[in-house]
């Protein structure tokens, strides 16, 4: 569910539109909203003229308007108008709006490719995994990827190891997560790439791996202890009990009881998957 704005500006006729910042808007509330949101996106290129006569004749705000212009006709930093733009209404507080300041000082500070990582990051956390996934890929597509280092790239890399895991395709998620090690030396790369060959039941491949990257004995025992401990809790939850009786019921030939329980396991299983996602 999106977060309700109480707009107390007024509204305008048409939308204001930044596509590729995310922007669509209608009231100064939303305008700010889309803003903070898009924060990643946003450059000079989008606060510019077209805003600021937005905001003095579209919004009613002409004096807010008119110092937004100001600051683009002096070349002022990026912080000073979008602040001049947050500070029009009260939809963010003093606490907020130092909050903001200080992420417009940090993004001003990275790269554009920087920034959009940023953003897939929030993506990820959020939920939003094929939107994060999407940005990603973009990235590392990106024929200048000067603006990322190659730890930069391997946290990348990682992350669309976990989306693929999500998918189910331990197969990507492997080379994902071996590259992503090979990248950023992150010992969570290093793990996930062995856990993913442990589910995979690639035991010869994780035996060969362990060797070949010289696996710390200390990650290797909460690997293997940690499967042990995963391993112990499936057999006594519920799906595992189930599964079992689905066997037995199939080796009984009672096929109709064997169909109907496992037509509630996919009904339950499809069930979380849409509150997932």
């Amino acid at each position: 569910m999106g977060k309700v704005i109480l707009c107390a500006g007024k509204k305008a006729d048409t939308p204001f539109v930044v596509n590729e910042a995310g922007i669509n808007a209608d009231t100064i509330e939303e305008l700010c909203y889309c803003l903070r949101q898009n924060l990643d996106l946003v450059d000079s290129s989008a606060v510019d003229r077209n805003m600021a006569a937005y905001i003095s004749k579209d919004l009613g705000l002409p004096d807010r308007g008119s110092m937004l212009e100001k600051l683009i006709n002096s070349r002022a930093s990026l912080k000073e108008k979008l602040m001049t733009v947050f500070e029009s209404c009260s939809y963010y507080d003093a606490d907020e709006l130092m909050t903001i300041r200080d992420e417009i000082e940090e993004l001003s500070k990275m790269s554009s490719l920087e920034r959009r990582k940023r953003r897939a990051d929030r993506q990820m956390r959020q939920g939003k995994y094929n939107e994060a996934a999407e940005e990603y890929r973009n990235i590392l597509a990106n024929p200048v990827q000067d603006g990322i280092s190659e730890s930069c790239r391997g946290d990348i890399m990682h992350n669309l190891g976990i989306f693929e895991i999500r998918r189910g395709d331990f197969d990507e998620a492997a080379r994902l997560f071996l590259e992503a090690y090979e990248s950023n030396f992150n010992e969570e790369s290093l793990k996930s790439y062995l856990y993913v060959l442990k589910l995979a039941k690639n035991n010869a491949g994780y035996a060969d791996e362990v060797k070949r990257l010289e696996v710390d004995i200390k990650i290797y025992n909460e690997i293997e202890n940690k499967m042990h401990s995963v391993g112990e809790d499936f057999e006594q939850s519920n799906n595992y009990n189930e599964i079992n009786r689905m066997r037995v019921l199939w080796q009984q030939g009672r096929y109709s009881e064997e169909k109907r329980l496992s037509g509630e396991i996919i009904d339950r299983l499809k069930l979380v998957y849409r509150k997932e996602n």
